[in-house]
């Protein structure tokens, strides 16, 4: 994401626009999901001399990934409660989908397609900083992140396994 929680919310529900992920964070720590973890979103499709060891040769990564947009601009770094939401729900993701939390399975959009290489920031630590979080979360906090979650109607979208 690019900008605001509110502007993601309308551009995916424009079927136009060619573009969605499974989620997005606000620096509120609200979250929104606009596809269901179990379907294709079109978050990480094209792949550019991607770095990512795990990226599966011929196969478009929408496929077998799960995507989380954060709110903001790159260079503006994320709010520690938008890093907690972030973490509390890749440690959920995990847990559903039965993914190692570990920068193999949390990627950055940058390690896929090259061409975006401040996605998800600036600062590359961020997905370190992430990862360290979420392992750290033993018990889901109350309310959960799926409980808080806001679903957002988008209409269109066609996942599974490696958070992106």
């Amino acid at each position: 994401m690019d900008g605001t929680l509110p502007g993601t919310d309308s551009w995916f529900a424009n079927p136009t626009s060619q573009v969605s992920a499974h989620y997005g964070i606000g620096k509120s720590g609200e979250v929104h999901q606009y596809v269901q973890e179990n379907d294709a979103a079109w978050h990480a499709g094209r792949v550019n001399a991607p770095v990512w060891k795990l990226i599966r040769p011929n196969v478009n990564p929408n496929l077998y990934t799960i995507g989380i947009e954060h709110e903001g601009k790159p260079d503006e770094g994320c709010t520690e409660t938008m890093k907690q939401s972030s973490a509390t729900l890749i440690r959920e993701i995990c847990q559903r989908w039965q993914i190692p939390i570990d920068r193999d399975h949390i990627v950055g959009h940058f390690e896929i397609f090259s061409k975006k290489p401040n996605c998800p920031a600036t600062n590359k630590r961020i997905l370190d900083e992430l990862v360290t979080l979420a392992r750290q979360q033993t018990e889901t906090p109350k309310p959960s992140v799926e409980e808080g979650v806001r679903k957002v109607e988008e209409g269109l979208a066609i996942i599974k396994g490696i958070i992106y």
